[in-house]
């Protein structure tokens, strides 16, 4: 039961809805404080305020990253204060519906004695998640059975410490590992050994899960509660992405599987139409304050098209405001960057804080883009980064997005390593997208608005795969290990 709740996703969404549930619930005793036999009654219109207030008090929880892993790094104090921000956010949207309509407002009393109840229960949940985060790691052994397994145990030592102790390594057969990490003994013997250290979680390469020989043990261990799974599965956990480095043909198959044709051609398209709708309305006033401000400070059109490349690789006009100089690209196409000299100085405001993205929410209308997606590339690009990048034609496999699982996790990029990291991301998004994903991302989007975007130091934050690539024992990525 630990180690499901320990995947990312089903312990976000999980703290999300008890916090929307311990909101909704302190409101409800707050009526029956105030209001006692009328409480039935006024809740039957209090119930929109309710509805909002639980939505959007956990939607801020997950913008200030209190459910991610790392927010365990923060101190009670700092996390006791955050929450209180939130519920002051939540609080003002939700009076102000008495100016909309007054017989849906709740009751001021209500509002004062129901917003301590729900301050105090959320905090004591926050506690209990804090110590969760800050207490709990799985004990965990890796089997090898070559010297690059071993490297991908020592990328294991880079980012997995965190969460799971790595008590040692099983060798396969007649291998004997060249490392450091102690070893436990040899797969014969796996099943002992997972009792005498206590594990819970056994690691593997993809080489060991194809293994026959290793199947067996390892369906029996998974039959015992014991979770089995080959590193990259791991980073998928953890840190929700895919390093290309540990990407085999059969992940990739089971990958393209995942998505449902239902969510991808029904739901999501649905999403998108309306996601862009409520956009347009919404963020149309700032869009002509951005488009006149492009018209007052740099000659030129408002407008910029440029061709990119859709799903399949189908051509498509991509529309947004000019943030660039006209003659920003007179020797031929150039990668964009973060601080990039070319653009005018409006542009920079506008594209820190994604202004400029808002006129593609027609081409989202007109089904050339997704809202939530891999970042449109340009055709020429495509061509140049599949020759030095294995599997980059994957992400034009599904419709790109004005945001995306990569935008929201990688700052700008501006050379071939900056895109292959982000692809790791992107692949990671193609296997796994799904509405609560989406939604999710769109949170995300709208924390990096309000920080003006990613910095630079975010990349430093990632975990470094690239010496495995260095290190020559995997050249093609359809050539196995030896």
């Amino acid at each position: 039961m630990r180690a499901f709740l320990k995947q990312h996703w089903v312990h976000v969404t999980s703290n999300f809805l008890l916090d929307s549930l311990l909101f909704a619930m302190a409101f409800v005793a707050g009526s029956y404080f105030r209001l006692h036999d009328g409480m039935i009654l006024k809740l039957s219109s209090y119930w929109p305020g309710i509805f909002m207030g639980s939505l959007l008090f956990p939607s801020m929880i997950y913008i200030f990253g209190l459910y991610s892993p790392q927010s365990s790094n923060q101190g009670p104090f700092k996390r006791s204060v955050i929450i209180l921000f939130c519920l002051a956010c939540t609080m003002a949207p939700m009076m102000g519906l008495f100016y909309v309509k007054k017989s849906i407002a709740i009751g001021r009393t209500v509002m004062l004695v129901s917003m301590p109840l729900a301050y105090l229960s959320i905090l004591i949940h926050h506690g209990l998640l804090l110590r969760f985060l800050r207490g709990y790691r799985e004990r965990a052994a890796f089997i090898v059975t070559s010297s690059f397994d071993e490297l991908e145990a020592k990328l294991f030592a880079q980012f997995g410490r965190q969460s799971l102790d790595l008590v040692g390594v099983v060798r396969f057969d007649e291998y004997q590992p060249t490392g450091e990490m102690p070893l436990l003994g040899q797969t014969s013997d796996l099943s002992t050994i997972v009792r005498s250290e206590r594990l819970e979680r056994v690691l593997c390469s993809n080489k060991s899960m194809a293994d026959p020989a290793m199947c067996k043990n390892f369906c029996e261990l998974r039959y015992s509660g014991i979770t089995v799974m080959p590193l990259i599965h791991l980073f998928e956990e953890m840190h929700q992405m895919v390093p290309l480095e540990l990407i085999s043909p059969e992940w990739l198959l089971s990958a393209s599987a995942g998505p449902h044709v239902l969510y991808i051609h029904k739901v999501k398209r649905g999403f998108d139409v309306a996601v862009s709708i409520l956009g347009l309305i919404f963020l149309g006033p700032v869009c002509l304050l951005g488009m006149l401000a492009v018209k007052l400070i740099s000659r030129g059109p408002v407008l910029y098209r440029q061709t990119r490349s859709g799903r399949f690789g189908k051509p498509f006009q991509v529309i947004k405001l000019r943030t660039m100089k006209v003659d920003a690209e007179k020797d031929g196409a150039v990668w964009a960057a973060a601080n990039d000299s070319r653009t005018t100085l409006v542009g920079n405001f506008l594209r820190k804080f994604r202004v400029d993205e808002i006129p593609q929410l027609v081409n989202v209308l007109r089904g050339e883009m997704s809202f939530v997606g891999p970042r449109p590339e340009r055709p020429e690009f495509i061509k140049d980064l599949a020759r030095e990048i294995p599997y980059f034609q994957e992400r034009v496999m599904v419709q790109p997005g004005i945001t995306g699982w990569a935008q929201v996790n990688y700052p700008y990029g501006g050379n071939v390593e900056d895109a292959r990291r982000k692809l790791e991301f992107d692949l990671y998004y193609i296997k796994n997208m799904s509405l609560f994903l989406d939604v999710f991302i769109l949170l995300d989007t709208v924390r990096i608005i309000l920080r003006g975007g990613l910095g630079e130091n975010h990349k430093r934050a990632l975990i470094d795969t690239s010496f495995l690539r260095r290190a020559g024992l995997k050249a093609s990525p359809f050539k196995p290990a030896v």
